[in-house]
């Protein structure tokens, strides 16, 4: 009986602290796809960056050469905590 009120002090604190992993944990939250646009983007890419070859080499180089050097930050943003918010550490 103390274990089930202790555990409903501890969900409220969670809802008071985190909302969104509050919904989560409960299974009320929203399932949706955050990173469709993305894809979108990702598959038009490609034929669009053969366009720039055609056009010139050069310009498609420097494309190549942003794509390589922003693919650490893509990566990183990507695979980042949904929201982009990290949750704190202990203090």
């Amino acid at each position: 009986m103390g274990e089930d009120r202790a555990l409903r002090e501890l969900a409220a604190e969670l809802e008071r602290d985190d909302p969104r992993l509050a919904a989560r944990l409960t299974g009320a939250a929203d399932a949706g796809h955050r990173d469709a646009p993305w894809w979108v983007l990702l598959l038009a890419g490609a034929p669009l960056l053969m366009g720039l070859f055609l056009v010139s080499e050069a310009a498609f180089g420097g494309a190549i050469l942003v794509l390589a050097l922003a693919a650490p930050l893509i990566v990183g943003w990507l695979v980042g905590p949904p929201g982009g918010s990290a949750t704190p550490g202990p203090s």
